[in-house]
């Protein structure tokens, strides 16, 4: 059994063209890019009030609770 010479210039397996890039593609990275960017405007408003969910105690207001009359 012979060894295949490894000096050859001509390439091992087989050959295939690449695939060019679709107008999927650029939809998807232009998808990619809003995400990201939405997430960076998140993170900025939450910087502005110290990545608080709730206000504080003293900036919440009370609100009436809603009366519920079930009559049958």
């Amino acid at each position: 059994m012979s060894l295949p010479e490894l000096s050859s210039d001509e390439p091992r397996g087989v050959l295939v063209r690449r695939q060019r890039s679709s107008i999927y593609t650029v939809l998807l990275l232009i998808a990619l890019l809003a995400v990201l960017f939405g997430c960076l405007m998140m993170i900025m408003e939450w910087w502005q009030y110290s990545f608080q969910y709730k206000p504080p105690a003293n900036l919440r207001s009370e609100l009436p609770r809603p009366t519920i009359n079930l009559q049958v």
